[in-house]
């Protein structure tokens, strides 16, 4: 890494939000902190794409909800491009705890709400929702040899306590009609992500695929969805490649993870 990319000095105050067990990693372009901890699914690139990819629509006031929020990696991602205030949701009451004090390290506390609850009891919003992002479970159960038990891991990348009707379903209800769905998939399931859209009344707006390298398949999808928007044609954004043939980050992904500061 570069001399230039220093990270600010934690204050005691901070400090203190932090357990033994736990590190705290720094987000770059955002100028953010995120606890970390090896007992929990750390936040991947997944999550630092999807926050990337999410346009905000044009309102005054927004609602924003993050499904499977983890420890809070996309609303403090998010928190950098909107005032608005971010919701994320999070089965895990043990990560919950950890995103809550994240949000606490950057001072965030009236802007982001981490909350710990099932997505399968949400209910219809007295106020609709005007977008919401989500990087679900890509698996299912069937699909790992060695899904062995019900750890933090698994519950984060398999379909054991969420599937993707379920969670399709539940944007559906929350989302006023013409909101936004802000997706991160495997693309080996597009096929069933595209069916389970359509069937909740969801239109795929934009979609763009991300690949490792320029020469190999493409291992993520991005996907904007509008509920109730009708359809308009799919948009299919230019391929983004993360790595270049040295195993360095391409220039579009420095930018994404660092801004200007290259």
């Amino acid at each position: 890494m570069k001399e230039s990319y220093q990270i600010p000095n934690l204050t005691d105050e901070q400090i203190s939000l932090i357990k033994a067990e736990e590190r705290v990693d720094y987000l770059f372009r955002e100028g953010k902190y995120i606890i970390q901890s090896s007992y929990f699914f750390p936040f991947s690139i997944d999550a630092i794409l999807l926050a990337d990819f999410v346009v905000f629509p044009r309102r005054r006031k927004l609602k924003i909800i993050d499904f499977c929020c983890g420890g809070g990696i996309i609303p403090l991602l998010l928190s950098n491009r909107t005032d608005q205030k971010i919701v994320g949701i999070e089965f895990q009451a043990d990560i919950v705890d950890m995103a809550q004090r994240s949000v606490a390290l950057n001072g965030l506390q009236e802007q982001l709400e981490i909350i710990q609850g099932d997505i399968n009891d949400l209910k219809k919003p007295e106020r609709l929702y005007d977008v919401v992002t989500c990087n679900p479970p890509f698996f299912t159960v069937n699909e790992s040899f060695q899904l062995r038990e019900l750890d933090s891991h698994a519950i984060a990348r398999h379909e054991i306590k969420l599937t993707l009707k379920q969670w399709v379903s539940k944007a559906a209800l929350v989302l006023r009609e013409k909101g936004k769905l802000f997706i991160v998939y495997r693309p080996n399931r597009l096929d069933d992500l595209i069916e389970t859209l359509v069937a909740h009344q969801f239109a795929v707006n934009r979609l763009r695929f991300v690949y490792p390298k320029s020469d190999l398949n493409a291992n993520m999808v991005l996907i904007e969805a509008i509920y109730r928007g009708g359809r308009q044609g799919v948009k299919v954004e230019p391929g983004l490649v993360v790595h270049q043939a040295d195993g360095s980050y391409t220039d579009v992904m420095k930018g994404i993870y660092f801004g200007n500061k290259q």
